[in-house]
């Protein structure tokens, strides 16, 4: 069901998402805390705040399907965007599990589901189409003005996806992931024959490009869409093909150094990812990187770049760190989450109504702690 974002702001503002339970604060500090989309059995989309025991935290009902979330520097906010083309976005307050804001792109731009902070939380940039000039841009929002968009930047490509702000302060990632769309076709890709995916950096304050990754002519159709931050500004890249359905393509590369890698795994394991990459994530050591591939339902890892292990999760697609080193939780797009060992590659379910009760979306985004 399409629903305009006249129609989604008057939704959101007029207090159809409703906390579940309050949010406690220890201390004046955050309580670690997981964040996702979902969609319920009967077909209604929410955002929701779990802990990792599975209790839920927060429900808020969405007037559609979500993706991703920018969490502020001090945890104690998030932005959640629409899917793409995406006409909505939402401000959470997290300790007390409610909206605090809503806010849509210009009418001549959409969401791309993903956005990050600047390092004092102020400032918000966010993925946009410029769909008439088939264009990426990056939105400037206001977080101290309710999310006021005050400018943007270029992304340097098309079909910007997720951004990551780096340790330095002033440079975002962005992943081009190089395929041009319209909202009137929103799922249509436009220009296989000719994508242009780029890892791109960019100064977000003058906007200038700092440097720009592309793969070999011969991957053209290996679109960048999903980063990650790890040890010592290193980025992680996942990946989805659009070319024959038969041809085997690493699909997770490491850019450090002022070089991008593309990660090495067996080939059964590049066969049984069908293509496709969810979401990336580091553990909490910045050292070993997650890459969920919900078609192939397996979530794979790589240790400083060396193929680690995979973990069977089905139709895994959100994946993210938990405090121990190695450890990291995936969500479900049947219903549930599991716990998972990096190192061995065992999964555990966690048990947890809740959990077991939603559809999880493509993204699960840690926050606090």
């Amino acid at each position: 069901m399409a629903i305009d974002r006249r129609a989604a702001l008057g939704l959101l503002a007029g207090g159809l998402a409703a906390p579940l339970l309050p949010r406690a604060a220890r201390a004046g500090r955050t309580v670690p805390l997981w964040l996702s989309a979902r969609a319920s059995r009967d077909g209604g989309y929410s955002v929701s705040g779990f802990r990792r025991s599975g209790a839920a935290v927060f429900d808020l009902e969405l007037p559609g399907r979500g993706h991703s979330f920018a969490v502020s520097p001090d945890g104690r906010s998030a932005v959640h965007f629409a899917r793409r083309p995406g006409e909505f976005a939402l401000a959470i307050d997290l300790p007390r599990g409610v909206v605090s804001s809503t806010f849509a792109p210009p009418e001549d731009r959409r969401f791309q589901g993903h956005g990050a902070f600047g390092p004092d939380g102020r400032l918000l940039y966010a993925g946009e189409n410029d769909f008439e000039a088939a264009r990426g841009a990056i939105g400037i929002y206001d977080a101290a003005d309710g999310y006021a968009r005050i400018g943007e930047l270029p992304s340097h490509g098309i079909g910007p996806h997720e951004i990551v702000a780096l340790p330095d302060g002033n440079t975002l990632a962005v992943a081009n992931g190089g395929i041009a769309t319209h909202p009137d076709m929103p799922r249509v890709k436009l220009n296989l024959p000719d994508m242009t995916p780029s890892l791109c950096f960019v100064d977000r304050r003058r906007g200038a490009l700092l440097g720009e990754y592309r793969l070999d002519a011969a991957l053209n159709r290996l679109g960048i869409r999903h980063l990650a931050v790890g040890r010592n500004g290193t980025v992680a890249a996942a990946m989805q093909y659009e070319g024959p359905r038969g041809d085997i393509v690493p699909l997770v590369a490491l850019h450090r150094e002022g070089r991008l890698r593309l990660l090495e795994a067996p080939g059964a394991v590049l066969r049984a990812m069908r293509q496709y990459c969810g979401s990336v994530a580091f553990d909490a050591g910045g050292r070993i990187v997650a890459a969920s591939a919900p078609r192939g339902n397996i979530v794979v890892f790589w240790d400083a770049g060396a193929w680690l292990s995979c973990a069977p999760v089905p139709d895994g697609s959100g994946i993210a760190p938990v405090g121990r080193p190695g450890e990291f939780i995936a969500t479900s797009g049947r219903g549930g989450a599991f716990l998972i060992d990096a190192r061995s590659g065992a999964a555990r379910p966690l048990t947890s109504g809740f959990l077991a009760a939603g559809r999880w979306d493509n993204h699960l985004v840690a926050a606090g702690g």
